[in-house]
């Protein structure tokens, strides 16, 4: 009877043994089934984000040239206000008060971050610094819309400024415009006003471009480490 409970034991706890070893190695095949997929969508968005980061940069480049122009054409007026009126090149002038009524805007593509955040999908990036990076994205373009408004009102101000008092319906007088417009202080301080909200913008998104380039060169490295895995 001894040995027959004996047996019964070590037989029952065989069965229990093999249950759990079965429930260990579903687990770890599970876990590695969940491992690869986890790294084919990380793959995938940092494939997404490399060209997201790409296109971005390019777009840096040219608000950047674009407001950096606006600033230069605002050095010029000011420039122009301290000559003496024959001494101003009138076509020159009408070229710069025309540049800085512009306004440019940088057009982002950033799907890939918003359905990193928005899904909760940011833990399959293994990379921290990758993943912290994402993460102050917003902030990075919250203070630049804000300053685009900023830049936008700006420009606004000073057209309104130009369509009350240049009758850009006929051909402009650029003699009256140096004698009449140049000089006045209002015209100027629409000036400066666009100038120190462009420079703002502007200085923005220099410090901004190194991040960006950074993170682009973060993600290339992991994606070509992950391909040799």
């Amino acid at each position: 009877m001894e040995s027959r409970f004996v047996r019964y034991v070590l037989y029952a706890l065989g069965e229990i043994l093999l249950v759990v070893i079965g429930i260990l190695i579903a687990l770890y095949i599970n876990e590695r089934q969940q491992w690869r997929e986890d790294r084919q969508q990380e793959q995938f968005y940092l494939q997404a984000l490399q060209q997201d980061l790409e296109q971005n940069l390019l777009e840096l480049d040219r608000v950047i040239e674009k407001s950096g122009g606006v600033l230069r054409a605002c050095d010029s007026i000011f420039d122009y206000s301290k000559r003496i009126p024959h001494r101003i090149p009138g076509d020159s002038l009408l070229k710069y008060m025309g540049k800085i009524s512009g306004y440019t805007k940088h057009m982002t593509q950033q799907g890939t971050i918003q359905d990193l955040m928005g899904s909760g999908n940011l833990a399959v990036i293994l990379n921290d610094s990758i993943r912290r990076a994402v993460a102050t994205w917003e902030a990075d373009m919250k203070l630049t819309r804000e300053l685009e408004e900023d830049a936008k009102n700006s420009r606004l101000s000073y057209n309104q400024y130009l369509d009350s008092h240049i009758p850009w319906y006929e051909r402009p007088d650029v003699e009256t415009i140096v004698k009449e417009q140049l000089p006045q202080m209002l015209f100027l301080n629409r000036v400066a006003d666009r100038f120190s909200n462009t420079d703002y913008l502007y200085n923005t998104y220099l410090e901004i471009q190194p991040r960006w380039q950074g993170l682009l060169e973060l993600v290339n490295k992991e994606i070509r480490e992950n391909r040799q895995e």
